[in-house]
């Protein structure tokens, strides 16, 4: 017979399936004809219920047992209703939630120790029950744990209720309904008792218990001699001689681990014997460590969880954490969530559904990657990135970032039209002015103000007129080509990121592999003296890269824009100041602008990110992967620094020929002038107004000396770095 045409018994002269296909409609509640698989017969508990659970409360090894129970019963849920379409609303009173945080009137059986006892009943031996008192109308009022040693019989076919024995001897019959109860089915036999995971370690349990006890019993004492001694031919006063003086001499504590003195045939000659076995002939350390570790795996525990820290590292642990929610509390809960939703809330409706809250911790270096890579290129919007971050949203944050000129825009705009725009921008004629309303200064004299004071009021204004003429006709060329070296400085970084990332990722042939300086543990890295820490980390920045090929890429970029700024910067000059019969000056030697010690800084800047990144990620205990994501985030959000680097580089230039072509015309002094007093270093600001001779510097109250605004020969960087001041000439 062929077993796909079923399996038939006769009823009533009828062949009838035996798992009763023929039903019409699912069967909810335990009745005797309800199915051929429902057991003709009870189970009674293991014979060794009792014994095992005294032995979880003495045996260390089933400390996850513990650790589990504990940490699953404290986890919060919430209660939601649904509608026709779906839709879920939470609720926050109800009385469900009032029997769920109090299920019993007894101070010590609180809700937590309700579930973790639970829990260590499950996992022990694989059932778990819950006795429900409820109100006259049916509602679940208590919840009382049942040993599972106290079920002496389950449901069977004809007899659905569970026989329950105290250790009083008074036994009471509950019925299927009244026994919220959970089951890990025995795979030998669904129907009948559950199966523990925590049994299939019984006889490792038992060994390492055993291996507890004999060490007991060997520091008490063996009662057996460490050594036993052969006098040949002595009699019983010499050994009492030679025993009395022996342990006279090497008696030690106690009386434990003694000699054993015995006499023997004259013609035979000594013997000394050694009989007991010692801890490190019987490896016990190993062995219970052995028998540790078995059990922990059984149950899926990372060494971390149970506090074995040896070899482990803030990574490691980091990881132990999420695969001990994810692997090992989160399917138990589930089971835990489904049987309440089966067997408890339905007495409280229909639409009612209870959820536990997510316990998986969430992978935050992920997420603050995401968060930033996608605020930065405009892919998620500055709430979203925020609430990766754990931050509270702003009304204001539902807006993107776009990469160009770092502009704002709202959500709903189009984005390709604002670029569009911008874009076009840079052929607009004309410079708006920086201030319009000073264009309108209307000088009109008081009564009381002679000639001498109009005049001088007049010349103010005319200067004043100039150094904002000066300033709007600076700001300019200053935007027109500042455009041109933020682009030539975000291809350069993005090609130089790219290869970093090659690098990181071995994609890319390196000398060797430049992870292998760095294959040591984190207490390893933190034995080494600070200096060793930090030549560690330069070694492999140094290996990234060829840094040499790489500043002299850059200058060969640059060189071309600082050639045409400087003359820009001399034309600027020419124009303003009328110079039209001079010659402009030319920039001859990019030494004039020390351009080669600034590339200098811009490698050295990209070196000491990445070092710091290795040197505090191996003090925190990062792994590769780590560690590669976060140097390959900070190569990737380089924008603001590219355009700092703009800044500075098209400054410097453009100012520079400003300058040479001032001097070239044979203007006696120079005058120093800021663009915004707020913005303004108090040092620039303390100069605003200063007139010196031409070849005379600048001299800050800090000691420092400039000729110029970001003057080329002056090595600070405080003086010179996103300095926005300019001069005028007379």
């Amino acid at each position: 017979m062929n077993l796909r045409d079923g399996i038939y018994i006769f009823k009533g002269g009828e062949k009838v399936g035996l798992f009763n296909r023929r039903r019409t409609s699912r069967a909810d509640s335990f009745t005797n004809n309800n199915s051929a698989m429902i057991p003709r017969f009870t189970s009674p508990p293991a014979r060794n219920t009792s014994e095992w659970m005294e032995a979880f409360g003495k045996n260390p090894r089933l400390a996850p047992v513990e650790k589990i129970a504990g940490d699953l019963s404290y986890v919060t849920g919430k209660l939601y209703r649904t509608d026709n379409d779906g839709n879920r609303t939470e609720i926050t009173k109800h009385p469900f939630l009032s029997f769920m945080e109090r299920p019993n009137p007894l101070v010590e059986f609180t809700a937590s120790a309700i579930w973790k006892l639970f829990q260590e009943y499950l996992l022990l031996k694989g059932e778990g029950y819950l006795l429900i008192e409820r109100y006259p109308d049916g509602m679940p009022a208590e919840l009382w744990p049942v040993p599972v040693q106290w079920v002496q019989q389950t449901p069977y076919l004809g007899a659905p209720y569970y026989v329950i024995r105290t250790t009083g001897g008074m036994i009471v019959n509950v019925s299927m309904e009244d026994m919220f109860t959970m089951k890990d089915l025995n795979p030998v036999d669904p129907y009948r008792r559950g199966l523990g995971q925590a049994e299939a370690v019984a006889d490792e349990a038992e060994l390492d218990e055993y291996a507890a006890k004999f060490q007991k019993n060997f520091f008490w004492n063996g009662a057996t001699p460490d050594t036993a001694i052969v006098i040949p031919g002595g009699n019983e006063d010499q050994v009492k001689r030679f025993r009395s003086e022996w342990n006279e001499k090497f008696r030690g504590f106690m009386k434990s681990h003694g000699v054993a003195v015995l006499t023997g045939p004259k013609e035979s000659t000594p013997i000394i014997t050694k009989l007991a076995d010692n801890m490190k002939d019987m490896d016990m350390i190993n062995g219970r460590t052995f028998t540790r570790d078995a059990i922990m795996e059984h149950f899926g525990m990372p060494r971390e969880i149970m506090g074995i820290t040896q070899n482990s590292n803030r990574a490691t642990a980091d990881a132990a954490q999420y695969i001990y929610a994810r692997n090992v509390l989160w399917p138990r809960l589930m089971q835990r969530q489904d049987a309440i939703n089966l067997q408890l809330l339905p007495y409280y409706g229909e639409d009612l559904i209870w959820e536990y809250d997510d316990i998986i911790p969430r992978n935050e270096e992920k997420d603050k990657a995401v968060a930033l890579e996608g605020w930065n290129n405009g892919l998620a919007t500055r709430n979203e990135a925020r609430e990766l971050l754990d931050l509270e949203t702003d009304p204001q944050g539902n807006i993107y970032k776009t990469n160009f000129a770092d502009m704002f825009v709202d959500a709903n705009e189009n984005l390709v039209e604002i670029s569009s725009h911008v874009a076009n921008m840079q052929y607009t004629e004309g410079t708006p002015p920086l201030e319009e309303d000073r264009d309108s200064i209307e000088l009109v004299p008081d009564e009381g103000m002679d000639d001498e004071e109009i005049i001088l009021h007049k010349a103010m204004e005319i200067k004043a007129r100039r150094v904002q003429t000066a300033a709007r006709s600076l700001e300019a060329v200053k935007r027109e080509q500042s455009r041109k070296f933020e682009l030539a400085m975000f291809k350069y970084l993005r090609n130089q990121s790219s290869q970093i990332r090659s690098s990181l990722l071995e994609t890319r042939k390196a000398a060797g592999d430049i992870w292998e300086m760095l294959h040591m543990t984190q207490e390893e890295f933190e034995a080494l003296a600070p200096v060793q820490q930090e030549q560690l980390a330069a070694q492999f920045a140094d290996q990234l890269l060829d840094w040499g090929k790489e500043e002299e890429l850059l200058e060969k970029i640059l060189a071309p824009l600082w050639s045409e700024t400087y003359s820009k910067g001399a034309e600027q000059a020419q124009t303003l100041y009328r110079l039209n019969g001079i010659q402009q000056p030319a920039l001859v030697s990019t030494a004039r602008l020390k351009g080669g010690q600034r590339i200098t800084r811009v490698t050295q800047t990209t070196k000491d990110t990445v070092k710091d990144i290795i040197t505090k990620g191996l003090q925190e205990g990062k792994n590769k992967q780590t560690l590669t994501d976060e140097i390959v985030l900070a190569m990737n959000t380089s924008d603001e620094r590219a355009r700092l680097i703009a800044a500075q580089e098209c400054n410097t230039s453009l100012l520079a020929g400003n300058f040479d072509m001032a001097k070239t015309g044979g203007f006696q002094y120079k005058t120093w002038h800021i663009t915004d007093p707020a913005k303004a270093r108090d040092t620039h600001r303390d100069l605003n107004g200063k007139t010196v001779r031409i070849d005379e510097p600048f001299i800050t109250f800090a000691g420092n000396k400039l000729m110029m605004p970001c003057d080329p020969e002056c090595g600070k960087a405080e003086e010179t770095v996103n300095c926005h001041c300019f001069l005028t000439y007379s």
